[in-house]
């Protein structure tokens, strides 16, 4: 009798350690699922380019036609590229939740018309709950930027928190001018951050204001400057419906497709003449290494038929499509993309600062 009490007891408790763990399991599941959805929409501009950039610094330095550093396949994946590209990961996600929710708090009008799945307009959470998650990414995001890169990123992320508040406090976002602005300056910040997780230096003015890179960087800033408006096009009905003057609404949208088409080709040849100049320094460096005879590694010509290939795609689609929804495959799958070779191509030119032991 007693051994049966006894069983009975340690099933009773074996039952509630399940039950917690299940709860548990619950918990972290809804968490990712609110993560997800507060996210999803942004990861081909803000947490994917990081990764390319990562990624082709990394090739070109280990793995490609002029690559310098001999080491063991497994070590090089292991020791080098994982490490970084997990760092790049934690980092731009971090920064990405802090901006969302503190950009969702104050656009849930919007979000019921534009993207009703988001965690608020959708019910999975309250803006009570938003704003808990807000003050704790807050303090997490500074903690999390001090482990990975120290003081350099730290300052880089106190510099991102001053950008997006300052923004949302003002309303700056409803202004067309600034609203592109706002994104150009804190793609120069990405590519910084970037690239100090990658390089793994300390931060000096210098190497901020460095000509070479800095020119590539103030390429691609013009680029988002003035192509911005694309994610403005699916957006129409709900920024109207807020009152926020983005450029679509503001010059019509077919003067705005026309407009932006025009940049989105300016801004191709400008990145190209910037690169053709990084292209002929590697020559010359090349020749006077006597690494590949001199020429070009062929990996750029691949990155730049693909630039040409997707900036003509966006165009295309930006003149024929003109659905919210064909506006949101264009902004997400084409003219992310061509963002996201970007930084990719950037990756591959700050390969050769990369300190490997």
């Amino acid at each position: 009798m007693k051994v049966l009490i006894h069983k009975a007891h340690e099933f009773n408790f074996n039952k509630k350690i399940i039950i917690k763990d299940l709860s548990l399991l619950r918990v972290i599941r809804h968490e990712i699922l609110i993560m997800y959805n507060v996210s999803i929409s942004d990861w081909m501009t803000a947490i994917i380019p990081p990764i390319f950039m990562a990624i082709g610094a990394l090739y070109m330095r280990t793995f490609s036609s002029i690559a310098t550093y001999d080491g063991e396949f497994l070590e090089i994946i292991l020791h080098i590229i994982f490490p970084d590209l997990f760092c790049i990961i934690i980092y731009f996600t971090h920064s990405l939740m802090f901006f969302n929710w503190f950009s969702q708090i104050s656009s849930v009008e919007e979000d019921r018309i534009n993207k009703p799945f988001r965690p608020i307009p959708s019910g999975l959470i309250t803006i009570r709950d938003a704003k808990h998650r807000l003050v704790a990414i807050s303090f997490i995001f500074p903690v999390t930027a001090y482990m990975i890169g120290g003081l350099p990123l730290l300052f880089l992320c106190f510099m991102w928190q001053a950008w997006v508040i300052f923004n949302e406090v003002l309303k700056l976002g409803k202004n067309a001018f600034y609203k592109n602005f706002f994104s150009a300056f804190g793609t120069w910040i990405q590519l910084v951050g970037s690239y100090y997780i990658i390089i793994g230096t300390n931060l000096k003015i210098f190497e901020l204001l460095n000509s070479e890179l800095n020119i590539f960087k103030l390429g691609i800033c013009f680029f988002v400057m003035t192509t911005a408006q694309v994610q403005d096009l699916r957006d129409q009905k709900g920024d109207k419906f807020v009152g926020r003057k983005t450029l679509p609404l503001l010059i019509g949208d077919n003067i705005c497709r026309w407009f932006t088409i025009l940049m989105l080709i300016i801004s191709l040849l400008v990145i190209r003449y910037i690169s053709n100049n990084f292209l002929q320094l590697i020559v010359e460096k090349n020749f006077e290494a006597n690494i590949n005879n001199g020429f070009v590694p062929y990996e750029f010509g691949i990155i730049e038929f693909i630039l040409v290939a997707l900036n003509v795609s966006s165009c295309i689609r930006l003149f024929i499509y003109r659905q919210p929804k064909q506006d949101n495959i264009t902004y997400q799958r084409w003219y992310g993309g061509f963002y996201c070779m970007l930084f990719l191509y950037y990756g591959m030119r700050i390969n050769e600062h990369i300190k490997l032991e």
